[in-house]
Order: structure tokens, then C-alpha cells, then sequence
């Protein structure tokens, strides 16, 4: 994705939207598989915001290591 907003509406707000989900459904269940899924989106999420503040040119390394 060469524009970075596109990015951002195609793959970082779905993330967003299940963290919140999950943030939810770990404060009202509290069980193990909700606070793992919502560690999870949450690492993703911080490496899209270090990303953006170290240079908003790096999606492409974003890329790469959302994939694996």
C-alpha cells in the first residue's frame, strides 16, 4: 500500500476494532483466551505507532512482519 491512510483503513482499524472487542469481552469474562488475543492486537498495534513516529515511510516493513 503506497498511500498510508489506505493502510490504515484497510488493515490497522480492523486491528483496532478487535482489540477493542477483546478488551471488552476480557474485562467482563476474564479469561485467559480474551487477555492473550487482546496482548496480541495490542503488540501490532504498538509497532504501527512506533513505526509512524520513527518514519511513516516504513509500511512496507510493517508489512513484512504483520505477515509472518
Amino acid at each position: 500500500m503506497k498511500n498510508p491512510y489506505v493502510f490504515y483503513i484497510k488493515i490497522i482499524k480492523p486491528i483496532e476494532n478487535k482489540y477493542t472487542r477483546y478488551c471488552i469481552l476480557h474485562s467482563i469474562f476474564k479469561i485467559n483466551y480474551f487477555k492473550r488475543k487482546k496482548q496480541f492486537y495490542n503488540k501490532i498495534l504498538i509497532e504501527y505507532y512506533r513505526m509512524l513516529q520513527n518514519d511513516y515511510k516504513n509500511i512496507k516493513e510493517l508489512e513484512k512482519r504483520i505477515s509472518k
